[in-house]
């Protein structure tokens, strides 16, 4: 029975810590809009690929930053460094993100960035639009929103006429039919974007890097991006 005992004791004492998977979460009047399902099965299948349970840590826009810089999580994917600027190391691109203007149909659609000079833009309170910023500099009136989700409901209110938000969420209004007929979209820009490792963290950005890889080469990951 000691023997026993020693074994069991020795085995958990080798066990892997989690992955502290950090996840974004929205705050909504009060009530909390979950992650979305592709983050829940990007943590797990990065968890499961490096051997080791997954932990969601699941915060605000304003504290995710703060979380892996202090070693209280461990990643945070679909993000870029200037979007989010800190303290941590990088992964490599892999997570496509396209970010679209969507026009109302009783207002003139913009034919490039350049129209949205003056307008008012639908947007995400504490996010950056680097690419909306190099063309036309603070002349723009932000209509901030605490989540893309609230801010296509200001736009489907009529509040402001041009909305800025991720492709993948405009695409979901479309399937659920909540998209009324003639509004206009425009491309901003397509990129991949990458995960924040946290300097502290026991895992590094080349161990999530090799797991990445892993999971592509396998077919997962392709089967993971498309639940985005």
């Amino acid at each position: 029975m000691a023997a026993l005992l020693a074994a069991t004791a020795s085995t958990h004492g080798a066990e892997k810590a989690p992955l502290r998977y950090v996840e974004k979460v929205d705050d909504m009047l009060g009530a909390v809009m979950p992650p979305t399902v592709f983050q829940d099965k990007l943590g797990a299948a990065l968890a499961r690929q490096l051997g080791r349970r997954v932990e969601y840590v699941k915060l605000p826009r304003n504290r995710l930053m703060a979380a892996l810089e202090n070693g209280d999580g461990d990643i945070l994917c679909s993000y870029l460094p200037e979007w989010l600027p800190g303290d941590v190391d990088w992964t490599r691109a892999f997570i496509p993100i396209s970010e679209v203007v969507v026009s109302s149909a009783h207002v003139k659609p913009p034919a490039t960035v350049e129209d949205l000079r003056g307008k008012r833009l639908g947007m995400v309170l504490g996010f950056r639009y680097p690419e909306l910023e190099k063309t036309l500099g603070q002349e723009y009136i932000r209509d901030d929103a605490p989540s893309s989700a609230m801010s296509v409901r200001k736009w489907l209110a009529g509040r402001f006429d041009y909305l800025v938000v991720p492709r993948n969420v405009l695409d979901k209004q479309v399937r659920t039919g909540n998209m009324p007929a003639g509004y206009h979209v425009m491309t901003v820009y397509e990129v991949n974007t990458r995960c924040a490792v946290s300097r502290k963290s026991k895992i590094s950005a080349a161990d999530f890097n090799n797991a990445i890889e892993a999971l592509d080469k396998a077919g997962e990951l392709p089967k993971i991006l498309k639940l985005r």
